[in-house]
């Protein structure tokens, strides 16, 4: 069914447009560039839209520009300007008029559209989650690197940088192919990035180096976020997870979750996530360097780990017929109940095998017989043969025994520190929690223990009973007095409070006394407001 890329079209999924080249609705192109017929809609992001294109016959892929934004626009031609310049299997291919612009109906603004290869697959984010985030092994992740630095090879060789690497931009071909998408980020290096000059901020969390979050960017950049990807793979963990970051140091703590794989691995992964871009590797050349080394101490370990499986072979066998023939009671029950049930097909392959073995001791009889001396004695040759070799093979097979054990303890002793460290870690923290939850029970007792003592305090004032107040009157020559008393019932002791009355002479002689206070007050404000309004005249002058 035909689709209308008209973000204004009411009715985009028309049936009735299946025949029609223009949109019975809104009237814009359905068949764009006379060649792409739109089949349904793949997605949305925060920038335009995404289409599965039909062109004559193949399947495609369309992006359509739904933003305005000058940046984006720029962003958007840039990224098909370095795709139609790029070739590489690991790279979406776009024609070279694989970019154009369509204008809808009724509309000033045209719709910016490119047309690339569509790649069967998923990506690695989801491709993960399918799996329930379980790590990958050593030999797939040395694969999977050695394809992405290739394509990041040819990406360098054109003096151009993706800027942003992550899961969500590698998608997995059926064939097992990785294919590196969304270029929208590509920058090309140029003299203002060699001198410094800060430029558009793409940062992905957890995936993006500390220069690129501060607006600076450059090749190196690539390595941090391509390392951060492969922690993810080889944990099945995000790099912001707290299992993993630590944020009071801002580290990764990655190797204990994924120990499949080598040491020399790891170190190139933990270069690759340096802090500094100085640090990490300069090119993908040195990148080649380090994978050639860690191919050679894989190989050398596979070598060493089957010559140990073809030693302890032959020995386990010699161990087993030493046991065997140690024994030549039991042998012997059993051979017996072997020629009484047998025929004597069986008994002419026994002796033809047990022959050689009897040819000093033995004479040849031409007579069949199913029970001669001559075999009793072809036994007990065959057991002192046996007891001679018994003593050289035990030895061997407590050799083999020995050396199993030693390559047992080496791999413990690998493994028992990290969990030994996993162990005190948790230990650690269950005494922490415990240590938390006794002294949160400490302070709800003291509170608790606070607020009985202030009710009960509360009770016993309420408890006790108020005394009378008492009054005495106390005569002067000049003044009266009254005393009263005052009980409080906080107070132990009585405390006396005194009322005075005094008389009128001393009334009016203190009345006296404030009005000539306030005359003298208020001429001592005169004088100085007299001197100031002097002092500003003469400054005015």
């Amino acid at each position: 069914m035909p689709y209308c890329i008209n973000p204004r079209c009411p009715n985009p999924l028309d049936p009735e447009n299946v025949n029609n080249s223009t949109c019975r609705n809104c009237g814009s192109e359905i068949l764009l560039q006379g060649r792409y017929t739109i089949v349904e809609k793949l997605g949305k992001g925060g920038f335009g839209t995404t289409f599965a294109v039909d062109d004559r016959g193949t399947r495609k892929v369309l992006k359509v520009l739904t933003d305005d934004n000058s940046k984006a626009i720029e962003l958007f031609q840039q990224e098909a300007q370095v795709l139609s310049q790029l070739q590489c299997a690991g790279i979406p291919k776009v024609d070279p008029d694989g970019y154009f612009t369509v204008l809808p109906n009724n509309s000033s603004v045209p719709l910016h559209c490119l047309v690339m290869e569509k790649i069967e697959g998923v990506d690695l984010e989801k491709w993960m989650k399918s799996r329930h985030c379980q790590p990958i092994s050593q030999t797939q992740a040395f694969d999977w690197l050695k394809q992405l630095v290739n394509i990041l090879s040819v990406i360098h060789n054109q003096q151009y940088f993706h800027r942003d690497i992550k899961p969500q931009n590698i998608m997995l071909r059926p064939n097992g192919q990785l294919v590196l998408i969304d270029f929208g980020a590509v920058r090309q290096v140029t003299t203002t990035i060699l001198e410094g000059v800060c430029h558009t901020r793409i940062v992905s969390k957890g995936y993006s180096p500390p220069e690129q979050q501060n607006g600076y960017s450059v090749q190196q950049s690539d390595f941090f976020a391509l390392g951060r990807t492969f922690v993810f793979l080889l944990t099945g963990k995000e790099p912001q997870d707290l299992a993993i970051y630590n944020p009071l140091t801002n580290q990764l703590d990655w190797c204990p979750h994924a120990l499949q794989i080598s040491p020399l691995f790891a170190d190139l992964i933990d270069c690759l996530m340096a802090p500094v871009a100085s640090q990490r590797p300069e090119n993908t050349q040195v990148i080649w360097q380090w994978l050639e080394k860690i191919e050679q101490d894989i190989n050398q370990t596979d070598i060493c780990s089957r010559k140990t499986l073809l030693q302890t072979l032959p020995k386990s066998g010699l161990s087993f017929a030493t046991t065997v023939f140690s024994h030549p009671n039991q042998t012997r029950r059993k051979t017996w109940k072997i020629f009484l049930g047998s025929g004597v097909g069986l008994i002419a392959a026994v002796t033809t095998l047990i022959n050689p073995i009897s040819t000093k001791n033995s004479v040849p009889n031409n007579k069949p017989s199913v029970l001669t001396p001559s075999k009793v004695s072809i036994v007990n040759q065959k057991s002192q043969q046996t007891r001679d070799i018994k003593p050289s093979a035990t030895v061997v097979a407590k050799n083999a025994a020995i050396a199993t054990q030693l390559q047992v303890k080496q791999k413990k002793s690998q493994v028992q520190p990290q969990q030994e460290l996993q162990a005190n870690l948790k230990s650690e923290s269950k005494l922490l929690k415990t240590a938390n939850t006794h002294e949160n029970k400490k302070n709800n007792l003291i509170q608790e223990r606070k607020r009985s003592v202030i009710l009960q305090n509360q009770q016993k004032i309420k408890s006790r009973p108020k005394k009378e107040k008492t009054e005495l009157n106390v005569n002067r020559d000049f003044r009266k007095t009254k005393v009263t008393t005052n009980t409080l019932p906080s107070e132990k002791t009585p405390t006396i409070v005194i009322k005075v009355q005094k008389s009128k002479k001393l009334l009016v002689t203190q009345n006296i006394r404030r009005k000539t206070q306030t005359q003298q007050t208020r001429h001592r404000i005169k004088v100085k407001l007299k001197r100031n309004y002097n002092h500003l005249k003469k400054d005015r002058k």
